[in-house]
């Protein structure tokens, strides 16, 4: 299996960093093809221009170009070539970091009346893995009302409108009053569910 992450933490330390290292580290032990793109580190352009948005003229959503930027065109053929789509991110004002939200909204803008995008998403599987100061899940509840609207305006919203199934979107949360001990827990949970995913794939 080939999987792609896109990472998206602006430090060079911490939980989020961590996570990428076990993620990576366990998909290569199960020896599946691992590629990363780290945003911050790549300096990914997150600005979308006019003529790359998608409006609606007479009744129909268009491009004014035909052809997307090269760095764009990188990053969809990356996502073409994975069957495994992983998003590393923090949760920041309960969304994105503005950069990955500039990736996606540069990266995914094809248009809505393409009948071929479901085509090329279809059975790929994605997991998402976010950190959050907010408090974690309460026992026996799938989800707090915050992560439920942050799941539905993330995970949820990015593969809505194709046939890509997101396997979940794990949080972790009240990560600045974690201890060390709590800290390895979190990345014994990211690589258990890691070794996990051959069931779903």
């Amino acid at each position: 299996m080939k999987a792609l992450i896109v990472y998206a933490h602006p430090r060079e330390e911490g939980l989020n960093k961590g996570i990428l290292e076990t993620v990576v580290k366990t998909l290569k032990k199960q020896g599946h093809e691992v590629t990363v793109r780290d945003l911050y580190r790549m300096n990914f352009d997150p600005v979308l221009s006019g003529e790359d948005t998608i409006h609606i003229e007479e009744g129909h959503f268009v491009r004014e170009k035909e052809t997307y930027p090269k760095d764009v065109e990188i990053e969809q053929q990356y996502i073409l070539e994975n069957d495994l789509l992983i998003y590393i991110f923090p949760i920041w004002w309960n969304s994105f970091p503005a950069i990955l939200k500039g990736y996606i909204d540069r990266v995914f803008a094809y248009s809505f009346e393409d009948a071929t995008v479901s085509k090329k998403f279809s059975g790929k599987k994605a997991l998402f893995f976010s950190t959050t100061g907010q408090p974690q899940t309460p026992e026996n509840e799938p989800d707090t009302v915050l992560t439920q609207a942050i799941k539905t305006t993330t995970s949820g919203w990015i593969f809505n409108a194709n046939d890509t199934e997101v396997i979940d979107h794990i949080f972790y949360g009240r990560i600045p009053y974690l201890t060390d001990s709590d800290l390895e827990n979190v990345l014994r949970d990211v690589e258990n569910r890691i070794e996990a995913l051959d069931k779903f794939l």
